[in-house]
């Protein structure tokens, strides 16, 4: 699980950072631990602020982990912000690896070594919650909305104390980290859940979360897919998810496939990016099609755009339009009579609802410049395409 490199988008997030940002400790477990606590200007006391845990991967630390982008979110919506540090991890006859939670991610039966878990003796958990107890005790926080979410090692951590304290926290979001081989959860309480990974991650394999050692590859916890299904299981949401594909602006050679499970108990749901060629990294804007820490805030506050529909047989569509980009009219070519299709801009808002016949031309003059979302849908299918406007 390689540290993750953060590049900076805003300058405007490292000058918060330094104004506002405090390093804490708090005694847990005989041992001092550290935290960065990032508190909005904007925070008076009078209305609950939500909670936002940040946990960093294998070998990385709070400092560099803290740049991810969360106090920017913070200052414009008025968050907490919590950036846990990790103590040093080490392995007998190897010496020390770096740092590491004690997440259950884990190897079996390596060569030479048996199993492997890292920090299996810290109380990271108990660590994590101290910290909440002790903003509860000092701020006016909203216990609705309290959230983890994490990279890597980050990403495990954040589904074990999802799956510990499901009763206390609203909602995680992992990013290339699932659920450890050495933790088995038992969650009490329905809880919303994101998971972010790439095809072809290298450092936590997308099919099996294979970690290369050095020595083979083992896998170390559960597969992208399997973390999904068990959550959107545990929750009792659907089955058939919303797709949505991401427009694939950039020449980055990825693709952001987002699925979302609804109806789950207690209105929870479980939602999932797929990133078709995606490796072990922290996507952003504007070098992406879409910025990680942005969907995670819009998963934690259920403003995730485009879930308008069902997308199905998205291989198979013979749905196209002409020209594309286009100025003031676009032909439609829809393959079936009586289909619909609906514009949609790229906050999710609808433009517009045409019926087809066969070939349809439709009036976009109307639209400003910029890019929308297409939606064909004839009853058995529905098709996203993106259309640009340019004039």
């Amino acid at each position: 699980m390689k540290k993750l490199t953060l590049i900076l988008i805003l300058s405007v997030i490292t000058l918060f950072a330094v104004a506002q940002q405090t390093a804490r400790t708090l005694t847990w477990d005989e041992t001092q631990r550290d935290y960065l606590e990032y508190v909005p200007t904007s925070y008076t006391g009078d209305v609950p602020a939500p909670v936002v845990f940040c946990l960093h991967g294998l070998g990385d630390d709070m400092n560099n982990f803290s740049n991810v982008g969360f106090n920017y979110v913070a200052d414009l919506r008025g968050w907490i912000v919590i950036t846990p540090q990790a103590l040093m991890a080490s392995i007998v006859g190897v010496g020390e690896i770096g740092t590491a939670w004690n997440s259950g991610a884990g190897i079996e039966d390596a060569p030479y070594l048996g199993d492997i878990i890292l920090n299996e003796g810290v109380d990271d958990s108990g660590f994590l919650m101290a910290i909440l107890d002790s903003l509860e005790n000092h701020f006016n926080i909203d216990t609705d909305s309290v959230f983890f979410m994490g990279f890597s090692m980050g990403g495990f951590m954040s589904n074990r104390m999802g799956a510990e304290y499901s009763d206390r926290i609203t909602a995680v979001a992992s990013v290339s980290g699932t659920i450890g081989k050495f933790f088995t959860p038992n969650p009490t309480s329905n809880i919303n859940t994101l998971h972010i990974h790439g095809t072809a991650d290298e450092t936590v394999a997308y099919e099996d979360a294979g970690f290369d050692t050095g020595m083979g590859i083992y896998p170390v916890g559960m597969g992208a897919e399997e973390l999904v299904e068990y959550w959107r299981n545990f929750n009792n949401a659907e089955e058939t998810p919303i797709v949505n594909i991401f427009p694939d602006t950039q020449d980055d050679g990825k693709t952001f496939e987002r699925y979302v499970y609804p109806n789950g108990d207690d209105d929870t749901y479980t939602a999932f990016i797929k990133v078709v060629g995606g490796d072990h990294e922290w996507y952003y804007l504007p070098q992406n099609d879409m910025d990680y820490t942005t969907e995670i805030y819009k998963f934690f506050t259920n403003t995730m755009d485009f879930s308008v529909g069902r997308v199905n047989n998205l291989e198979k569509s013979n749905f196209s339009i002409y020209p594309n980009p286009a100025k003031d009219y676009v032909t439609v070519f829809s393959g079936s009579e009586n289909s619909i299709v609906k514009i949609y801009n790229m906050l999710g808002n609808l433009k517009s609802i045409v019926k087809l016949d066969r070939n349809n031309v439709i009036d976009i003059s109307g639209l400003s410049e910029g890019m929308y979302i297409m939606r064909f849908s004839d009853g058995a299918k529905t098709i996203d395409k993106k259309l640009v406007v340019r004039r």
